[in-house]
């Protein structure tokens, strides 16, 4: 723990790439907001990944994504392009959250965890199974549906959907 944090304080990480940043991802970011005191929401940059959006602007949706939250102080939107379990551990955090959607997301995000705990310490990663209106969801679908300009609303809070729409015209 570091020295900004308060005693017994639950710290989490919930790391990803976001582009886009989807209704399903909403899901887990609020419910893990029911477990944690402080949660860091945070734009991985990934140099494996193509992504369709810059990281700024991956950063500006999950603010505009978590507003409510971060307003009220439980959610620190960020952006970062260090490891996660370094970056956990700058931010005194003890846990991850990761939402998946399948027993594929499972595995991967299995393979992820163990990674995290032998470089990390003692992080421990909390799963949640994506509920069913958000498991087909995923920001490749999101992607796609906005390479053919259709409706994305079903797929993406609100606010991100407007922003998205006045970055692509």
């Amino acid at each position: 723990m570091n020295g900004r944090n308060k005693p017994n304080e639950k710290i989490c990480i919930i790391p990803g790439t976001f582009d886009p940043v989807t209704n399903g991802h909403l899901d887990i970011i609020m419910r893990a907001a029911n477990l944690f005191n402080k949660i860091y929401v945070t734009v991985f940059i990934n140099s494996a990944k193509k992504n369709m959006f810059s990281s700024e602007e991956r950063y500006e949706m999950l603010k505009l994504a978590c507003e409510d939250y971060i307003h009220a102080g439980l959610i620190i939107a960020d952006v970062t392009d260090k490891l996660v379990a370094d970056y956990a551990k700058t931010k005194g955090a003890d846990f991850i959250a990761k939402g998946v959607r399948a027993a594929t997301d499972y595995e991967y995000e299995y393979q992820i965890f163990l990674i995290n705990r032998e470089i990390g310490g003692n992080i421990e990663t909390i799963f949640f199974p994506a509920k069913n209106e958000h498991i087909y969801i995923s920001s490749t679908f999101v992607r796609e549906m906005i390479k053919y300009n259709r409706d994305i609303s079903p797929y993406v809070p609100a606010k991100v959907c407007e922003y998205i729409k006045n970055i692509k015209n």
